[in-house]
């Protein structure tokens, strides 16, 4: 999915549903930090709440040295499709930078139910003089 695809499914589904909130926001949040603690190919994990309907959720990351951008790119989406997004609909976008990889994306429990946005920030690890690993 390219940005532009990404942007009209997440302003589609915020724009009949409602945000996420409560419990429900916070038992999200809890799975962010939890099964992005559990990837092998990250070693630093921050999650917060932001209160922006736009991006509820923002996990900033930090990987291990040696991982490549790919390598990256695919245990972010695989981390999202397996293991955070709700089962009735999901849209994401994955970009790459020099410095790290960047997953947007909103999901949505159910027909008629709440969605939840969030970004996921994954920075590569460098190396003693400053190269990307």
């Amino acid at each position: 999915m390219d940005f532009a695809e990404f942007a009209t499914a997440k302003q589609r589904v915020m724009g009949k549903a409602f945000p996420s909130a409560g419990d429900d926001l916070d038992g999200m949040a809890i799975d962010f930090d939890a099964h992005l603690w559990r990837s092998p190919l990250i070693k630093e994990v921050s999650v917060r709440r932001t209160g922006d309907t736009n991006n509820l959720i923002t996990a900033t990351c930090q990987t291990v040295p040696g991982c490549s951008m790919a390598e990256l790119a695919a245990e972010l989406e695989r981390v999202w499709l397996r293991d955070l997004r709700y089962s009735y609909f999901e849209a994401h976008v994955i970009t790459a930078g020099e410095q790290g990889v960047h997953l947007d994306a909103v999901t949505q429990i159910a027909p008629d139910g709440f969605y939840v946005t969030a970004s996921i920030v994954a920075e590569t690890a460098q190396s003693a003089t400053g190269e990307t690993t």
